[in-house]
């Protein structure tokens, strides 16, 4: 596995965030489908658990700030909230014993939803600091509208503790001036720009809280892809998958969305001991067992779902990658689901 801020691994974040800006503009009778399709966004894929270049997320969230609202971030974190973390993670948090156990953990896991992101928490007598940075990237178009986002998330998650209407007493932003938005929606407190990073202050009484959300619910999802921890294959392989059922496959693509050249990119993989073509087949081969495995649906629209306008080249790639032909690889695990069968 890669290291966490590993030079040559692009910064990514999970797809729920751009998802979630696209429903409040659809919330607002905006267009978003146009500007993920010039940003390069998958304008097919629906799973908020999916990866895309933060870049290109940033980059949407700039765009639309531009075209819809200057202060898009805020109205979205109010929007979602902490809705669009992931499910299982929420769940993780809201049955930590305490606020400040839960921020702990929120400040551990965080490479869940993006990586390269800092966390953090700074100690002060009466109260506490929590912050949020990306390093090396406040010059990057859409940062300023995705730490108003952020802000927006991290105030709804501490809500769970200490109730609907809880306010810091002290909000800080990295923008140069305060926007008439964070007045309106923090009344009554203290709002600083031009900060080193965002952050917002809780008081040592409110760590304690425990969660005021109902926990009937067990949380019994997969496990979590780790966005942080990926390497440069990893990464790759990420990134293009929300791409799979497009066929946007090619080598030259799958360079941009790396941020590199296509000479880097084949370089970069060959030290991994990887090929561009291996790590396709992988990708598609790994979609295509889901959909053999937990589907009735023919072979050949399988091979559409994987990106193949021609079922013979997915039949040939299946049968590299895995030994047997589609139907021979659903005939052996249905006969092995039958076998394990009792009676």
């Amino acid at each position: 596995m890669g290291n966490l801020h590993e030079v040559s691994v692009p910064p990514i974040l999970r797809m729920a965030h751009p998802l979630a800006f696209a429903a409040f503009l659809k919330h607002i009778g905006a267009p978003a489908d146009r500007q993920f399709r010039r940003q390069g966004l998958p304008q097919l894929c629906e799973d908020p658990n999916a990866f895309v270049p933060l870049r290109s997320a940033w980059a949407f969230f700039d765009a639309a700030a531009r075209s819809e609202e200057p202060f898009l971030g805020w109205h979205v974190g109010r929007f979602v909230g902490d809705k669009n973390l992931n499910r299982s993670l929420l769940r993780k948090l809201e049955h930590a014993p305490t606020l400040y156990q839960a921020l702990q953990r929120l400040i551990r896991m965080s490479y869940l939803e993006a990586s390269h992101l800092t966390l953090g928490i700074r100690e002060r007598r009466d109260d506490i600091i929590l912050f949020t940075h990306y390093t090396m990237m406040k010059d990057m178009p859409g940062y300023h509208t995705s730490q108003a986002y952020q802000l927006g998330v991290l105030l709804d998650l501490i809500r769970h503790f200490a109730g609907a209407h809880w306010l810091p007493d002290e909000i800080g932003i990295e923008h140069p001036v305060v926007p008439a938005i964070a007045k309106a929606l923090f009344p009554g407190s203290r709002i600083l720009a031009r900060q080193q990073v965002a952050y917002i202050t809780i008081p040592r009484s409110c760590l304690p809280l425990v969660s005021l959300r109902d926990d009937s619910e067990e949380c019994g999802q997969a496990p979590l892809p780790l966005a942080g921890r990926f390497g440069y294959v990893d990464t790759l392989g990420a990134l293009l998958k929300p791409y799979v059922s497009s066929g946007r496959l090619s080598a030259p693509f799958a360079a941009r969305l790396m941020d590199t050249s296509l000479r880097t990119l084949k370089r970069r993989l060959a030290a991994s001991g990887a090929t561009y073509r291996a790590v396709i087949d992988e990708l598609r081969f790994r979609e295509a067992k889901k959909l053999l495995e937990n589907t009735s649906a023919r072979v050949i629209d399988v091979a559409g779902a994987v990106g193949f306008d021609d079922p013979a080249h997915f039949a040939r790639m299946f049968r590299r990658v895995a030994g047997l032909s589609p139907r021979q690889f659903r005939h052996h695990l249905q006969q092995a689901n039958s076998a394990d069968r009792p009676g």
